[in-house]
């Protein structure tokens, strides 16, 4: 059982993450600098490949099964499908308003970051209802045999931050990502 959950809450690590670093990179863009537009593009990126294509579909079959054993909790949720739809709608909206700014097309810079805002605070709305209720509601009601027969029915789709062979396409934003917990980790200086 663990290890369907574990490996959720390790890729809900990996977009944590990759969301901190789109959201220092809006922040130096709303304050007039110039951001790392590599690692925006490469956040983007991953968000328009990983999330969709891998994470949401395991996800949605946990979901189904949650529906099927408890179908009061599922309900609570709401449409899960239609919630990670949303995201991908808000992605797409961000990453068009991205690609104009790349081909420096002439767009309100307050539009951009409203919509770099959007997908953010919508991304980590998501994630915390998920870790908070989905997740543990899952927990709960699904039996041993649930667990086994998701194992079994999930396709092997690796976190690219992490494993894969487009691990080297992400190497700027997982090096980011190291550097900035490494600072985190450090003691204050006096």
């Amino acid at each position: 059982m663990r290890e369907v959950l574990d490996e959720l809450r390790s890729e809900h690590k990996s977009i944590a993450s990759v969301l901190n670093v789109l959201e220092r990179q809006v922040r130096i863009f709303e304050t007039g600098g110039r951001p790392d537009y590599e690692l925006i593009e490469a956040a983007v990126e991953y968000f328009l490949g990983f999330p969709d294509r891998c994470h949401h579909p395991k996800e949605d079959l946990v979901f189904a099964r949650l529906q099927q054993r408890d179908p009061d909790a599922a309900l609570k949720m709401g449409d899960l499908a239609a919630a990670h739809v949303r995201l991908a709608d808000n992605l797409r909206i961000f990453a068009a308003g991205l690609q104009a700014v790349v081909d420096e097309a002439e767009l309100p810079r307050a539009a951009v970051v409203r919509w770099a805002r959007s997908f953010i605070e919508l991304q980590r709305q998501h994630l915390e209802m998920e870790e908070a209720t989905f997740f543990p509601a899952a927990e709960t009601a699904l039996t041993p045999r649930d667990w086994s027969e998701l194992a079994a029915e999930l396709t092997e789709a690796p976190d690219p931050l992490v494993h894969g062979d487009s691990k080297a396409r992400f190497e700027a934003l997982r090096r980011t990502i190291l550097a900035w917990q490494a600072e985190d980790d450090e003691p204050p200086t006096t």
